[in-house]
């Protein structure tokens, strides 16, 4: 079942993950947003990969237009934040993705609308649904690859910037990404509770980002914000506040800089996890 899995997926990428790649890309050229640019939807399919091996193990069957579909929503699925911030960028996405099958010669997959609506939806998770396991859920896939992504330092270093070019207060980021991060993960662990190797390994992904933000609202509670500070876990917050967002520079360009110029421990020793993640992740 496993080997069987395996080649649909290469017949699926070979079609498909170059062209969604690409689209990709070009959505993002105008718009420094790395957090959720093409290697962020990139990442998510491979989560979305980890997931149907885990599932097919227990017995899940996935066709191979499940998985035409499924590389689709994930590659559209945050395109809308090119255009717009808010938490409804879906609606943009959803736009973005029939506009692009409009203007193509490729043909979408059967029952199209079901990728419309995934893409759509993807931010409006519902955590006290029950989770299915008898069928193949796109919608269910999607969320769980996308929040697959917010773990490990290169989620915290996703949520940092996406919450301060939201406008959220950085005494109240803390709180605000813990509460997001935990619903996230407790959904996680709830769908795959009894695979406990695969919950492990995630779970130490998610201490990693959930550390550094509850360092962050600690260090904020003994200390005054200060904007120029590169100490700590405030230091991270401002590399990516000064450098990434202001000064729109690649995360890759800013862990150098802070690896080659920060001699604190703390800062240098998450851009120097987040570097290795973000090269780990393809980028």
């Amino acid at each position: 079942m496993i080997a069987n899995l395996e080649k649909i997926i290469r017949n699926t990428e070979e079609k498909w993950l170059k062209p969604l790649f690409d689209a990709c890309g070009r959505q993002f050229a105008t718009m420094h947003l790395p957090s959720h640019d093409q290697w962020h939807h990139l990442r998510v399919w491979k989560y979305a990969k980890m997931l149907m091996h885990h599932t097919v193990k227990k017995g899940l069957a996935i066709s191979e237009t499940d998985i035409e579909r499924l590389i689709i929503t994930v590659f559209f699925h945050d395109q809308g934040m090119s255009e717009t911030l808010s938490k409804d960028h879906g609606k943009i996405s959803r736009q973005i993705c029939k506009a692009f099958f409009n203007q193509s010669a490729i043909e979408p997959p059967p029952n199209f609308e079901l990728v419309l609506q995934a893409i759509e939806n993807h931010d409006k998770k519902n955590y006290t649904e029950a989770v299915k396991t008898e069928m193949f859920d796109l919608q269910q896939f999607i969320n769980l690859s996308d929040d697959l992504d917010a773990l490990g330092i290169i989620g915290a270093y996703r949520y940092a910037e996406i919450y301060l070019l939201r406008k959220t207060n950085i005494q109240e980021l803390p709180e605000t990404v813990l509460i997001n991060m935990m619903g996230r993960f407790q959904h996680f662990t709830k769908t795959f509770h009894n695979d406990k190797t695969f919950a492990k390994s995630q779970n130490q992904r998610f201490l990693s980002a959930h550390n550094y933000f509850k360092d962050l609202g600690f260090q904020l509670k003994q200390i005054e914000y200060s904007p120029e500070s590169y100490l700590g876990a405030m230091g991270v917050i401002n590399v990516i506040k000064n450098e990434i967002i202001k000064n729109k520079l690649n995360p890759l360009k800013a862990c150098e800089l802070v690896l080659n110029g920060n001699n604190d421990f703390y800062c240098h020793h998450f851009f120097e996890r987040l570097q290795k993640e973000m090269v780990e992740g393809g980028k």
